[in-house]
């Protein structure tokens, strides 16, 4: 089973990493919001098209 915790923070560090700061986001947990709202969406529109 994955540990969503541990998880959470390797992708935290590693999007820190890349972005170094150049992002519009205050801090990575705002990105990683925005990334589900955009993924939901597509998801959305996928199923909607179905």
């Amino acid at each position: 089973m994955i540990d969503s915790e541990k998880l959470y923070t390797k992708i935290e560090i590693y999007i820190q990493k890349c972005l170094r700061g150049k992002t519009p986001f205050k801090d990575t947990s705002d990105f990683i919001q925005y990334i589900a709202r955009k993924e939901q969406a597509k998801k959305s529109k996928l199923e909607n098209q179905s």
